[in-house]
């Protein structure tokens, strides 16, 4: 069976078309993202605005055509922060359905934090212990921890890089001042929502375009590669590094750093910011990157009902 899955998330759309062969295995067919911004403006109120409706309903059509020209048997399509949120989401989705023919869900903070847990430990080592996979988004982090031995603990957290980005940053270049209280509202939100850190170390999974934008230029690609993304490692030194270098650009500098789209320059430093801060929260050096998230878990769960 030939799937589709589409995220239409709160700063991109992104589609992956994918054939379940026997015994539930994925093969990646094709692949599209599209930086639509649905969650523009939402930090100050909670509501589509019309120009961020129709880039991203334009955006799900043409995935739609994608798939459809590739020959999928099947399309699943999910939403997660700003669709969870804005007040006229109900209208957006009337809209979607009548446009493309399909129907797609809104996911709870819970089930998105389930799926991208799934997606991004699908495919690395059998051999995770303490497992803490977080993945970044537009409106929401997700953080979905696996002990040794014990259930999946999992939290969704309103810190999204456009959420935090229209929030506190004004400045080009980010002011020191506007950095600084990104930073310290983030530590105090993972303060207070997500306890002392556990004692035994973590093996951080990221997943999610900050994450593996971040490993893209780490890495000194000129272009997206998941094959040389995934599995690959990313050290606090490097997260704290690639902060500062960007910070202190401006926008239309960023816009030109080989490795990052256009459309992500302005969001990428606010971005990273919340990365170190969970990287420090959780006392980890170094994290995995995993190219894959919560597109291939939608896909492993398809599998599994077949």
């Amino acid at each position: 069976m030939r799937v589709c899955a589409i995220d239409v998330g709160s700063n991109s759309v992104r589609c992956l078309i994918a054939d379940i062969g026997k015994e539930g295995r994925i093969t990646p067919v094709d692949r599209a993202l599209r930086i639509t911004r649905l969650g523009e403006g939402m930090g100050r109120r909670a509501e589509i605005i019309p120009e961020a409706a129709r880039r991203t309903l334009g955006a799900v059509e043409e995935c739609v055509a994608r798939g459809t020209r590739l020959g999928s048997d099947r399309f699943t399509l999910f939403g997660t922060a700003a669709l969870r949120e804005a007040s006229n989401a109900s209208s957006f989705i009337a809209v979607l359905s009548e446009r493309t023919g399909q129907e797609i869900k809104i996911l709870s903070g819970d089930e998105e934090a389930l799926l991208a847990f799934r997606g991004a430990t699908s495919s690395l080592s059998r051999n995770l212990g303490n497992v803490l996979v977080i993945d970044i988004g537009g409106g929401s982090t997700e953080f979905i921890r696996r002990p040794a031995h014990g259930s999946t603990i999992h939290t969704s957290l309103p810190l999204g890089c456009v959420r935090l980005t229209e929030r506190f940053i004004q400045s080009d270049p980010p002011s020191e001042r506007e950095l600084a209280g990104l930073s310290g509202y983030a530590a105090t939100l993972f303060s207070r929502e997500l306890r002392t850190p556990p004692e035994q170390q973590l093996q951080l999974i990221g997943a999610g375009g900050t994450i593996t934008t971040a490993a893209t230029l780490s890495l000194g690609l000129t272009c997206y590669d998941p094959e040389r993304i995934h599995g690959s490692l990313l050290s606090r030194q490097e997260v704290v590094a690639l902060t500062d270098r960007l910070a202190r650009m401006r926008l239309a500098e960023r816009k030109l750093v080989p490795g990052i789209e256009e459309e992500r320059a302005d969001i990428i430093v606010g971005g990273l910011v919340i990365l170190r801060e969970i990287m420090d929260f959780f006392r980890c050096g170094s994290l995995t990157v995993s190219d894959h998230g919560i597109l291939h878990g939608a896909i492993l769960e398809l599998a599994q009902l077949q």
